[in-house]
């Protein structure tokens, strides 16, 4: 399964490729890595790679999927970003925040309705897009008060995975 890790302002992609008891194989950024991990305690891992070791404390965040990492004297924000989540963030409950502009599904699809003009001004929780994917419908919402400065697609229109349907302002 891939998932993005974000640490502090960098998103890294990464994917389990196998786990054999402490040892795993990961893919981080396409390059494959080999690690023997031990849970400590609770909160605290120890990591063996290329000869190094590295104990690693882990707390939970604020918001679900998201952790303090105390590595090597340092503290990074992270969060674990799956593809529910990416899910939530194309649907509204992240697109349209406060510096995305572009409502994008998370995977490809047939734009069912669009809601909107360029030029409207749409409330928080507005419906503006209604995407069919995998024989489900989804509505796609804003996050914020906002104005559409662009519908980028036509109902009947097939879209690609990312694809920006509505850019706001």
């Amino acid at each position: 399964m891939k998932v993005d890790i974000k640490v502090e302002d960098r998103t890294y992609e990464c994917e389990l490729i196998e786990r054999v008891g402490d040892n795993v194989k990961i893919m981080i950024d396409g390059e494959v890595l080999e690690a023997d991990i031990q849970n400590i305690t609770p909160n605290i891992y120890s990591f063996l790679f290329n000869n190094k070791s590295l104990d690693v404390e882990v707390q939970d965040g604020t918001k679900n999927k998201e952790f303090i990492v105390n590595a090597m004297m340092e503290r990074f924000e992270t969060t674990i970003i799956d593809a529910e989540a990416k899910y939530q963030m194309a649907r509204g409950n992240g697109a349209g925040g406060e510096d995305e502009n572009a409502i994008s599904s998370p995977m490809p699809g047939q734009v069912v309705k669009i809601l909107v003009k360029e030029g409207d001004q749409v409330k928080a929780g507005d419906t503006v897009v209604i995407v069919s994917a995998m024989k489900m419908e989804s509505e796609y919402k804003v996050k914020q008060d906002r104005k559409i400065i662009e519908v980028c697609v036509a109902e009947g229109d097939n879209i690609d995975t990312n694809q920006p349907l509505i850019i706001v302002e």
